[in-house]
């Protein structure tokens, strides 16, 4: 007889998005090669990684916002451990995926796993 269990998914929820590094003044608690995601803090006062499904959508988030010297990295199986465990230790509550600075909206929000 064949048992089956729940378990938790084997891939990251990053896993093939676009995420953007970017120098922090203040010291983080981890970082990625001196560099933090960048997050957004929403409504309900949490902050959230922002992710991008493509190179094309994060290099127009950082042309439409005020970031600086922000680096886009694509996430893979080989570093997303080291993504998610960044964000989370550094705040991060949620993903917000393709965030539009002058609008507010975004294509679709979950949990980080």
């Amino acid at each position: 007889m064949q048992r089956i269990t729940e378990s938790a998914p084997s891939t990251s929820v990053l896993n093939g998005l676009w995420l953007l590094l970017v120098k922090q003044d203040k010291e983080a608690s981890i970082k990625i090669e001196d560099q933090v995601p960048v997050m957004a803090k929403a409504g309900n006062d949490q902050n959230y990684l922002l992710g991008f499904k493509n190179a094309a959508n994060a290099r127009k988030f950082l042309a439409d916002s005020e970031i600086d010297n922000a680096e886009p990295r694509m996430v893979v199986a080989a570093n997303s451990n080291n993504f998610l465990t960044c964000a989370r230790v550094n705040g991060a509550a949620g993903l917000l995926v393709d965030f539009d600075p002058n609008s507010g909206e975004y294509f679709k929000a979950c949990e980080l796993y």
